[in-house]
C-alpha cells in the first residue's frame, strides 16, 4: 500500500471504536506506573482519553495530543529513552521523556495512559512508519521507482 502521509504508515487504527472488552492489558507499561490523577484532570476533556484527540489523515485516524504531536511519535521517543538506559523506568523514564520531547508531565501522562489502553494500535502505527522509512531508503529500481 502506498504511503501518503510523510512516512507515518497506515496501521488501520481502530482503538477509539474498539469495544471495552477488547482492550488489551497494560502489562507492557507496568514499569512506567499510573499517571498522576492531577495530570489527567488538568489535561482537558478531549474525549474518552483526556488530552487526546483522534486526527483524521490520508492514512486513517491517529491519536494525538490535543496540543501536541501524535501519540506514536512520543512513544517512539519513550522507546529510545528506555533503550539508551534500560534501568530508567517509572518516574525517571517519565521525567526524561518530558525533557527529551519538551512536553509537560500532563501531556506525557496523557500519552502513556492512551498507550496503556491501545498499545497494539500505537505499535502498529510505529511499525508501519518504520517500514515506510525503510522503503524510502531503498535505492531506486529501473525506471526510477523504489525497489520492493
Amino acid at each position: 500500500m502506498a504511503d501518503t502521509n510523510g512516512g507515518r504508515g497506515n496501521p488501520g487504527m481502530s482503538g477509539p471504536v474498539r469495544a471495552e472488552a477488547d482492550r488489551p492489558t497494560v502489562e507492557s507499561l507496568a514499569s512506567i506506573g499510573p499517571a498522576a490523577a492531577p495530570a489527567a484532570a488538568d489535561a482537558g476533556d478531549c474525549g474518552e482519553h483526556p488530552g487526546i484527540v483522534i486526527r483524521q489523515g490520508p492514512t486513517g485516524p491517529r491519536a494525538a495530543l490535543c496540543d501536541g504531536p501524535d501519540v506514536w511519535e512520543v512513544i517512539v521517543a519513550m522507546h529510545a529513552v528506555h533503550d539508551e538506559d534500560p534501568a530508567r523506568q517509572g518516574e525517571r523514564l517519565r521525567s526524561e521523556l518530558c525533557i527529551v520531547t519538551g512536553l509537560t508531565v500532563v501531556q506525557v501522562s496523557a500519552v502513556l495512559d492512551y498507550y496503556a489502553a491501545y498499545p497494539k494500535d500505537v505499535d502498529e502505527r510505529i511499525a508501519a512508519n518504520d517500514e515506510a522509512a525503510q522503503r524510502a531508503q531503498r535505492p531506486p529500481a529501473v525506471g526510477g521507482l523504489p525497489a520492493g
